[in-house]
């Protein structure tokens, strides 16, 4: 007889199946995570990345810091000579790796934000010259004919949003968009609780709901979490902030290890949509945290260590006029692989 068969056996089969489970577990965990280190540090978009898609998410990210400059409401002119320079270096890169690069909804973003810059700085020739001498005339006369509903900036206004409750779940999603200025009206609790109400319908693996919701009205703590947070500058802190947290207590296996961000990205997203509905606007914000602010975070707003960081969202209502970022998206052609 063997000596798994013995211990079979001899052991309550609970006890052995803990131990081989708590052994097996651990081991299994580590190696996940090693593997799943491994194909992200091959494949994420590195600033030497040769391959299109790589090239295309570096061009994308980009442009929106562009876009996020042209929405300001204290418009800086000059502004963004660094992203400006990226840009240009990924927007080269992209035309020799894409054959068909003029077509590419990503190109075209790119295009229609510095057609928006060049045209927001008419009458500040000063301004505009480091942008001017950096990309080649060529590319300022396809900016020039790009369509403007492909990127920049557009204007939302308070008024087009007071019958958001009516709307379609369609016509919510289509016409949402991510508003990092407020008015100067407090947001309350009140207001923003119904939202969270809503948001609890979002499914979760096995129904065992992992999110956790702090609201932070605090304008000292979403002050200092902001700052810790580090994409938010530039922008007047707004009148409430949410954290999403996934509880990692309530998941049984290794392999359920990042089932948190899943299912608390599936909150955030119907929690965005709730707070459009009942007319309040908001942005969401990466938590994607170095060890430092980490700690800094959950020191500040007394995070436990079993809770892991989904993402903030910023919360106000809508001004009177304000304008955000277009990020025109992919067509759904380029993202879907139809499977027979």
């Amino acid at each position: 007889m063997s000596v798994k068969s013995t211990l079979k056996r001899i052991l309550p089969i609970g006890v052995f199946e803990r131990i081989k489970r708590i052994a097996n577990g651990r081991l299994s965990l580590y190696g996940m995570t090693l593997t799943q280190a491994h194909r992200f540090n091959k494949a994420y978009a590195k600033y030497d990345s040769t391959g299109i898609c790589q090239i295309a998410a570096r061009m994308t990210f980009f442009t929106h810091q562009i876009e996020k400059g042209l929405s300001h409401t204290n418009f800086r002119y000059g502004f963004g000579h660094k992203p400006l320079q990226y840009l240009k270096d990924a927007m080269e890169k992209y035309q020799h790796a894409d054959a068909s690069y003029e077509s590419s909804v990503v190109y075209q973003s790119a295009l229609a934000a510095l057609h928006e810059y060049a045209v927001r700085h008419e009458g500040h020739e000063e301004e505009f010259a480091f942008a001017r001498s950096l990309f080649p005339g060529n590319i300022w006369r396809a900016a020039a004919q790009a369509p403007v509903t492909c990127g920049g900036s557009l204007v939302i206004t308070a008024e087009s949003k007071l019958h958001n409750a009516s709307l379609t779940f369609s016509e919510l999603s289509e016409n949402r968009h991510s508003v990092r200025e407020y008015s100067s009206s407090p947001v309350s609790y009140e207001e923003i609780k119904p939202a969270i109400d809503c948001a609890m319908r979002t499914p979760s693996v096995c129904n065992r709901q992992p999110s956790r919701v702090k609201v932070i009205l605090d304008p000292k703590q979403i002050s200092s979490a902001l700052q810790i947070q580090g994409g938010f500058g530039g922008y007047a802190m707004p009148p409430a902030l949410i954290l999403i947290t996934a509880d990692s207590r309530v998941f049984m296996t290794p392999q359920e290890h990042n089932e948190g961000f899943v299912d608390g990205g599936l909150f955030g997203m119907s929690l965005l949509l709730a707070l459009e509905e009942k007319g309040l606007a908001a942005c969401p914000l990466n938590t994607m945290f170095l060890p430092s602010a980490d700690k800094a975070t959950r020191k500040l707003l007394d995070i436990p260590d079993y809770e892991n960081f989904v993402m903030y969202i910023a919360v106000g209502h809508f001004p009177d006029e304000i304008r955000t970022c277009r990020s025109t998206r992919r067509n759904s052609d380029d993202v879907i692989c139809l499977i027979r």
